[in-house]
């Protein structure tokens, strides 16, 4: 049976419901301790394309020089092979919103699949460079993943829906999200009691394209430090002003927000603690 409310912590079930669903599973090794933390409540799927029709599993689990893996949790090759390579959280969202993902914060409430694909253009119509195969496995990862978590279709959705604005993403690239969903439904099939969607707040203007977690480095990762240094002597004032987010500044933060009514303890800074922090927001280059 799903679940019929938000799943909170990391899948467990991640590779047994795949599995389930008839899909040919790969556990890529290592998979179940490889995360950047640990989820909060799982709130959908995130669907993109990796930008090459050769992207390996590899790439996805271990990352790129700039960006350190696991950049989702799931792989879908050309052939339909998906390898789990990851269960806690992914780098795969960034900054962006939609209206049931606290802004900026879907790596933390969405399971990521990347899939080996160029997504051809922005404009290409749907399915274009998409073999059967993996089109149809992604459909079934989505629809698998939804019915574990009691959730309709509308709880999958593209990059592009999140962070076409924020980040000028768009992918999945020759994927219609409407068809894709259409699609997914029909193969979840009856859910007798859905989740009820979230509502998180609207985020602050000023803060929308906040996002600040460990391994961020830069003039707004030594703003926050200075604002936590001198406003919040008590706690953070032995805090090195350097720029690098290690785990001084996320101790901090944690305190921060345990102090602060309404914030999520969860050691990131998004829209909603900037704005609690009265953070001065550095522009960006």
């Amino acid at each position: 049976m799903p679940s019929t409310r938000p799943w909170t912590g990391d899948p467990v079930w991640l590779a047994d419901v795949l599995r389930a669903e008839g899909l040919d599973v790969v556990e890529y090794p290592g998979w179940r301790d490889r995360g950047h933390g640990d989820f909060q409540d799982i709130r959908g799927v995130m669907v993109h394309h990796t930008g090459s029709d050769t992207a390996t599993a590899a790439s996805i689990a271990e990352g790129r020089p700039d960006l350190a893996g696991p950049l989702s949790q799931l792989h879908i090759a050309r052939d339909g092979t998906v390898t789990v390579v990851a269960l806690g959280v992914a780098w795969h969202a960034g900054v962006g919103m939609y209206p049931w993902v606290p802004a900026n914060m879907g790596n933390w409430h969405l399971i990521g699949i990347e899939c080996a694909n160029t997504g051809t253009s922005p404009l290409a119509p749907h399915r274009q460079n998409w073999p059967d195969a993996q089109y149809f496995a992604l459909v079934r990862c989505c629809a698998a993943i939804n019915r574990r978590l009691a959730q309709t279709s509308a709880r999958t959705i593209g990059h592009k829906e999140y962070a076409g604005y924020a980040q000028g993403k768009w992918d999945p690239g020759a994927i219609g999200m409407t068809l894709l969903r259409s699609d997914i439904a029909v193969r979840i099939g009856v859910i007798a009691d859905p989740a009820p969607t979230p509502r998180p707040p609207v985020p602050v203007g000023e803060y929308t394209g906040i996002l600040l977690y460990r391994g961020v480095q830069g003039p707004q990762v030594s703003e926050l430090q200075r604002r936590l240094k001198y406003a919040y002597a008590s706690y953070a004032g032995g805090l090195v002003v350097d720029g690098d987010y290690g785990p001084q500044t996320e101790a901090a933060v944690r305190e921060f927000q345990r102090r602060t009514a309404g914030l999520v303890v969860d050691g990131v800074v998004g829209p909603a603690t900037a704005a609690a922090l009265q953070l001065k927001v550095i522009p960006a280059d």
